[in-house]
């Protein structure tokens, strides 16, 4: 059965269902360069792009199920980054053995997935609840709600969440203003951990956000709440499939890989 552990707000619960509409009208990228460079200097998973897992592939005895990091961190570039058939060829080659590879692991680990579950609907169904514990977790985030992100995230995620809340400093406010694009699967990875079956997929989220820095009274002093900015980010989810009590959760963040 699919399950992932899902406390949105009530804010967020209508924003999944309410900005689905505007998102295409909102198509234009919102606030200038500099404010978005702005936002993304801000603490916080609010507007960055950096990953948050970065715990090595080759595990010991030492480490729980849960500490396994990004399996295979992987993601083709976005468009405009490709390189070209025509002008650079070499490249263009070892792009296109990549992306075939990508592809086909993403395909066997699919229909591996979806033949343990026995359920072949769990990948379209898993993007609509995706969507809503990434706007879930921001908002905790932004909230300082840690119990909330303690059961969303992987402990590694958690802890660096947490930390980073420790160290900031005002009342962060956040507002979701719906998708630019429809989420999108990338990369689903499967591996055998400790006696048990791990899926790890990566999402594609590209939507219009907000955030405002509040001091103590309640004076603005980062960021603006009225001007959405664009944001696109890769969220890693996993959860042991053969694990009855486990969850999906967000184990952290890759970003596209560039083509050497």
């Amino acid at each position: 059965m699919f399950r992932l552990t899902s406390r949105v707000s009530n804010n967020a619960a209508q924003a999944v269902q309410c900005v689905r509409t505007l998102a295409m009208a909102n198509n234009q990228t919102a606030g200038s360069a500099a404010h978005l460079i702005r936002m993304r200097a801000m603490t916080g998973i609010l507007a960055q792009s950096a990953p948050y897992s970065s715990v090595p592939r080759q595990m010991t005895q030492q480490m729980t199920l849960k500490e396994v990091g990004i399996m295979d961190p992987y993601v083709v570039p976005e468009k405009e980054n490709r390189p070209s058939l025509f002008s650079d060829y070499k490249k263009w080659i070892k792009y296109a053995k990549l992306r075939m590879r990508n592809t086909g692991m993403t395909a066997a680990s699919t229909l591996g997935m979806c033949w343990k579950l026995k359920d072949f609907g769990i990948t379209g169904r898993f993007l609509g609840e995706s969507e809503e514990a990434y706007i879930g977790m921001n908002e905790a985030f932004a909230k300082g709600d840690r119990k909330y992100l303690e059961e969303i995230c992987t402990p590694s995620m958690y802890a660096k969440l947490k930390g980073q809340l420790k160290e900031r400093v005002g009342r962060y406010e956040w507002r979701y203003h719906g998708l630019l694009e429809k989420p999108q699967i990338v990369s689903i990875r499967q591996g055998q951990i400790g006696g048990h079956v791990l899926i790890q997929m990566i999402v594609r989220l590209h939507s219009n956000q907000s955030m405002g820095v509040f001091d103590k009274k309640n004076k603005l002093i980062a960021g603006d709440l009225k001007k959405p900015v664009p944001v696109l980010e890769y969220i890693v989810f996993q959860r042991y499939i053969t694990d009855p009590e486990d969850n999906w959760r967000i184990l952290g963040k890759t970003a596209p890989t560039p083509v050497a």
